[in-house]
């Protein structure tokens, strides 16, 4: 996923329930995908009238809720649209509490739709490092490490070597197999059809 990807957004209680169905039988990691990086890094304002055309869509489908502080950052159109710092931020989560990585990276994402902080913030990352029961100081020193600078952009290969050209995207993996369960949003009752079909296949462990 991508934390600037408002379908990603609206997947993430699709994924939540994922993840309390199926958490005896497998692990949940966010691959933080990278979406917007390098010369597509721009102002808000860029794609702001795009999303506000939109966002209503999202949430007709997905059933979530976009909210006035986010959507008065776009009107305003200042704010840098930028997935390496908050790609950065759940790469960093998931050498710390892999196992809530899925709720660390849906809650990042409510900060920025729902409260309308910024992710090139460092309170932003305070204040979720804080919900989570983490060391904001150190979270940060670790966040902003070239080690983990590192580790973000080989995160970024790794979803680029996958063939991943879109978010969000679910892949489970058994062995060394891997499977494709969702490319772009789909409904939970989709989503655990094809979980199903994947986990009844006894031929690759």
């Amino acid at each position: 996923m991508d934390p600037l990807c408002g379908w990603c957004y609206g997947f993430g209680n699709v994924i939540s329930k994922a993840q309390e169905e199926y958490k005896d039988k497998m692990q949940f990691i966010v691959k933080p995908g990278g979406m917007v990086t390098g010369a597509s890094v721009q102002p808000v304002a860029a794609t702001a009238d795009f999303i506000l055309g939109a966002y209503k869509r999202v949430e007709e489908y997905a059933g979530v809720t976009f909210g006035e502080p986010y959507l008065n950052m776009l009107k305003e159109g200042t704010e840098i649209s930028n997935s390496e710092p908050p790609c950065r931020a759940i790469y960093t989560f998931n050498q710390i509490k892999p196992e809530q990585s899925v709720d660390f990276a849906h809650a990042l994402q409510k900060k920025l739709y729902v409260e309308g902080q910024s992710l090139n913030s460092d309170d932003t990352y305070i204040s979720l490092a804080n919900e989570f029961g983490i060391d904001a100081t150190q979270f940060l020193t670790d966040m902003n490490s070239e080690e983990n600078k590192y580790g973000t952009a080989q995160e970024f290969q790794w979803v680029k070597g996958a063939g991943i050209t879109g978010f969000p995207c679910c892949v489970i993996q058994k062995g060394e197999q891997y499977f494709l369960v969702a490319r772009g949003f789909q409904p939970y009752e989709q989503l655990k059809d094809v979980i199903e079909k994947v986990l009844a296949d006894d031929t690759h462990q």
